[in-house]
């Protein structure tokens, strides 16, 4: 690979999730609560303390080894030890439950996504039972406080995000998490409200600059993927010519002229950045071809991308509209080895994947980096190891549908919740007091901060004018038939719209 940007630090890096217009959108609704705690006794398989950490810790509570801060980001030593004891020392939430939003797409066919409250309810479980709540000190055995996630289920309608938004502050949550909406026009009632909020899928342009709002999806969301879409197949292939199909949907509109025309046309010299790529390629062209959701014959949108006679397919969607685009794409005699195609993580669908047998064999996927879906025998980085661990275990013991555990929008509500819980439990580590103002503030001040299966946060480094996105790194991987293996390492295409305006729409 020929790219500046793209380094080989991170061994066995592959990807989680990728967080980009929309999530793949199958599969029936899930459980989302399991409070019964399993019988705990010993770490579970796949969670034991990786090599390196100290005997006190590995045996139970004890000292921390920081060397994992290193590479995992400042807190992942005490993440890793706090995780450990728990596995042998459960420590169960005390006092009264605090409230937490979780704003969620279900039950549309525009956008449902229940593997998303699904994973994040079974974390929140996870915690109340085994990591003693919000608030907890696990080294000294001190209990926090049980969560009490409130989800709302909202169609994909401007209407119902605004109606989520004001049904979860009946309940006076300290924080909410906004999984992934098209619209952002939520923003303004929580920040009436003074209620800081999580993006866990960043893709409008509210997820990018709202202030009081926290996009801490790894990847970016739209930022991060979308650019890193670009930066990958620009710097892969080397192509003259780009195809980019892309999802017609509100979020899809930004995402496509923001983030992905916009940094070819910067490329192209076409448009100005300060990035040291603008301008790089004089004569790179492109084509967009816009996809409608659910569309059920893409002969048309596929014929026009193979017209253009393109060195290169870059196409992010959700996971039921990327595979339709695959198959569309075979029937008319299209292979990974004729053109390359670079998905989104949101195409991430294993059985989809295995389904379509050689034609998604040498797809690539750019997405957040991370592990969590390997086997964690397998995985090389110890933190990434017990992180798949705990993923893997965990998630199934606190319901969530096994059919949902390999999702990428599964392992971004863990994400989502372990990171709160681990801030909440650094203010109170550190002689806080954990309110929202308290959260809203630890996140904004993080600097390269440890994020379960992902790559740190670094709120306070946000770019212009994208201010809110905490965290706009990502990795390359490509399906061999059976599993993603890493393409390089971690990376970012932000560079590529530096310097530049929101463009966010033709």
């Amino acid at each position: 690979m020929r790219s500046h940007s793209i380094s080989r630090s991170r061994p066995a890096l592959a990807l989680v999730c990728g967080l980009a217009l929309v999530a793949a959108a199958c599969g029936s609704d899930t459980k989302t609560s399991n409070t019964a705690a399993p019988a705990t006794t010993a770490a579970p398989a796949g969670t034991d303390a990786p090599a390196g950490t100290d005997a006190a810790t590995a045996s139970g509570c004890g000292s921390v080894d920081a060397s994992f801060d290193k590479t995992g980001g400042t807190g992942a030593g005490r993440f890793i030890a706090d995780l450990t004891c728990a596995g042998t020392k459960p420590l169960k939430a005390e006092g009264d439950p605090i409230k937490i939003g979780f704003a969620n797409p279900e039950g549309d066919p525009n956008g449902s996504f229940p593997e998303f409250s699904a994973a994040a309810q079974a974390t929140a479980d996870y915690i109340n039972n085994e990591l003693g709540g919000l608030g907890a000190d696990i080294q000294k055995g001190i209990p926090g406080r049980p969560i009490d996630l409130k989800v709302c289920k909202m169609a994909i309608t401007p209407d119902d995000s605004q109606r989520c938004a004001n049904e979860l502050l009946t309940d006076n949550p300290m924080m909410v998490f906004s999984s992934i909406n098209f619209f952002g026009n939520q923003f303004p009632i929580y920040q009436a409200a003074g209620t800081p909020v999580i993006v866990i899928t960043p893709i409008t342009v509210g997820d990018f600059t709202s202030p009081n709002v926290y996009a801490i999806g790894g990847g970016g969301g739209c930022l991060g993927v979308h650019t890193g879409l670009i930066e990958f197949a620009t710097t892969q292939f080397t192509p003259k010519k780009i195809a980019v199909p892309w999802a017609d949907t509100p979020p899809g509109v930004v995402c496509y002229y923001d983030l992905e025309n916009k940094p070819i046309n910067v490329l192209n010299g076409s448009v100005a950045g300060t990035g040291k790529r603008a301008g790089s390629m004089p004569d790179l062209t492109s084509i967009g071809v816009p996809v409608k959701p659910a569309t059920p014959d893409v002969t048309p949108q596929v014929t026009e991308v193979l017209d253009f006679k393109p060195d290169v397919i870059v196409f992010s969607a959700q996971g039921s509209d990327c595979w339709n685009f695959v198959d569309g794409l075979g029937r008319l005699g299209w292979t990974p080895d004729q053109i390359p195609l670079v998905l989104s993580g949101s195409c991430l669908d294993f059985d989809a994947m295995k389904a379509a047998g050689d034609l998604a064999k040498g797809i690539y996927f750019v997405g957040a980096p991370g592990a969590v879906l390997q086997d964690p025998a397998t995985i090389a980085d110890p933190r990434d190891s017990f992180e798949a661990g705990i993923y893997q275990k965990k998630m199934i013991e606190y319901g969530l549908d096994p059919a949902d555990l390999n999702k990428g929008f599964s392992t971004q509500g863990a994400t989502g919740l372990l990171s709160l819980w681990e801030t909440a439990s650094q203010i109170v580590v550190g002689g806080g007091t954990l309110d929202s103002k308290a959260l809203a503030d630890s996140y904004a001040a993080t600097t390269g901060q440890h994020l379960f299966g992902s790559t740190p946060l670094s709120c306070s480094t946000a770019p212009t004018p994208y201010v809110a996105v905490c965290n706009s790194e990502v990795a390359a991987t490509q399906w061999d038939g059976k599993a993603l293996q890493p393409v390089g390492g971690v990376f970012t295409g932000k560079d590529l719209v530096a310097g530049t305006e929101i463009t966010p729409g033709p």
